[in-house]
C-alpha cells in the first residue's frame, strides 16, 4: 500500500464527488484533477488540509467518490488546488 500522508497528490473525482465537494463549500478548480494536501487515510477515504479565510480544515474526501490518485514523484504540481 502508498502512504499518500504528507503528500500532494493530483485526485479525480466523479461527478458526484464534485459536486459533493462543491455542496460542502470547496471552490474546485475546472481541470480534471483537484490537487489536495494529505494528511491522513484511513477505511473512510483521505483527509485533505484546506485553507479558509478562518484558518486551516481538514475535509474528508470519502473514496466511493475518488476515481483516480495521481502522486506525482519528484515533480512540483500546483494547477488545480482545491479551497
Amino acid at each position: 500500500m502508498v502512504n499518500l500522508e504528507n503528500k500532494e497528490v493530483i485526485v479525480h473525482l466523479s461527478d458526484e464527488g464534485r459536486r459533493v465537494l462543491r455542496q460542502a463549500g470547496v471552490q474546485l478548480q475546472e481541470t480534471p484533477g483537484i490537487i489536495f494536501d494529505v494528511q491522513e487515510t484511513d477505511g473512510e477515504g483521505l483527509w485533505a488540509l484546506l485553507q479558509y479565510e478562518d484558518g486551516p480544515h481538514l475535509l474528508l474526501v470519502k473514496w466511493q467518490y475518488i476515481l483516480a490518485v495521481d502522486a506525482p514523484l519528484g515533480v512540483t504540481i500546483s494547477e488545480g488546488r482545491a479551497n
